[in-house]
């Protein structure tokens, strides 16, 4: 059986939940246009009454790691709610490709003063399918896990980038 990885990020971009979101759920999946390292193969748009992306959208990604390989996937929007008068947004991706498993994104309100603040919380829970990927988060989970950590703080970076333009 493969190492199950779950791996929790923890994004603080400025603006509010809505604003975020809006970034986040665009249905034409613009997430390459500000995450360095991450290409969008295809995309297939399932647009909701608000606008944004549905369950149903999907997106054959690649990202490249720090670590010199890189990762194709497919992620698919299972199930989405819009943040709303206080009420976190969140959406639920079935993941499968080099990874497998599931990843969820939720956007709430941030405790901060001052400045509108939102906390982008997400979690992937998933193994790596290739037997190679296997073989090295049974003998080094913690390179793999730092890697990880590296590729989301580089969108935290961007997200901050196209947020503030």
């Amino acid at each position: 059986m493969s190492a199950m990885f779950v791996l929790e990020s923890l994004w603080r971009p400025a603006g509010a939940p809505a604003l975020v979101w809006s970034v986040l759920a665009d249905p034409r999946f613009s997430w390459p246009d500000w995450w360095p390292g991450l290409t969008a193969d295809e995309t297939g748009s399932t647009v909701g009454p608000d606008g944004l992306a549905a369950p149903g959208t999907w997106a054959r990604l690649r990202v490249r790691s720090p670590l010199g390989y890189a990762l194709a996937f497919r992620l698919d929007l299972v199930e989405t709610t819009a943040p709303s008068d206080g009420v976190p947004g969140r959406a639920r991706l079935d993941v499968s490709g080099d990874l497998t498993g599931l990843a969820d994104v939720v956007v709430s309100d941030a405790p901060a003063p001052g400045t509108p603040r939102t906390d982008v919380r997400l979690v992937w829970r998933v193994a790596p399918v290739p037997g190679w990927f296997r073989a090295a988060a049974r003998v080094a989970p913690g390179p793999l896990a730092w890697a990880h950590s590296r590729v989301m703080r580089a969108g935290e970076r961007g997200l901050a980038a196209h947020l503030g333009a």
